[in-house]
């Protein structure tokens, strides 16, 4: 497994499938846009040569905020959504991110499973924030994280 930045045009070029096979969330074109701010960083996780992961972050001094987390349907319950949000954590983390802030579908049981494992907390909801196809409303859990930061040692 290999950890790639990725900038606009790299997402663009290697996440179209990605993005294609599930259109929930926000498309590839709108966060490939955000990439030209400096405060958006994505990655992409690649396994056999082909991106099977990508996730998206906005950081603002020492808080960020994740916009999107999407896994290959054939590369779900791989481990590979652990992984590159383990890894991604641990890079902002060292760029000076100590806080990170999410939301979830409430009917997401496997990324709140995820998110729940890596340390995030349940911290409020947004009422009938999500629109479903039926016409109805779901709610969004907000979910934060503190990371920790290990200290350095002199000597």
């Amino acid at each position: 497994m290999e950890l790639n930045t990725l900038t606009a045009a790299l997402a663009e070029a290697t996440l179209g499938a990605l993005y294609l096979e599930d259109a929930g969330g926000p498309s590839l074109g709108f966060l490939s846009g955000l990439l030209a701010q400096p405060q958006y960083q994505a990655w992409g996780l690649l396994d056999n040569g082909g991106v099977v992961a990508a996730i998206w972050y906005q950081c603002v001094d020492q808080q960020a905020e994740l916009l999107d987390l999407r896994v290959g349907r054939a590369a779900r319950r791989s481990g590979y959504g652990g992984k590159l949000l383990g890894d991604t954590l641990c890079l902002i983390g060292q760029s000076g991110v100590r806080a990170v802030d999410l939301e979830v579908r409430e009917s997401n049981t496997p990324a709140r499973s995820l998110y729940a494992k890596t340390g995030f907390e349940i911290t409020g909801r947004r009422r009938d924030y999500y629109s479903l196809p039926t016409g109805e409303r779901e709610d969004a859990l907000l979910m934060s994280l503190i990371l920790q930061v290990a200290e350095k040692k002199l000597g």
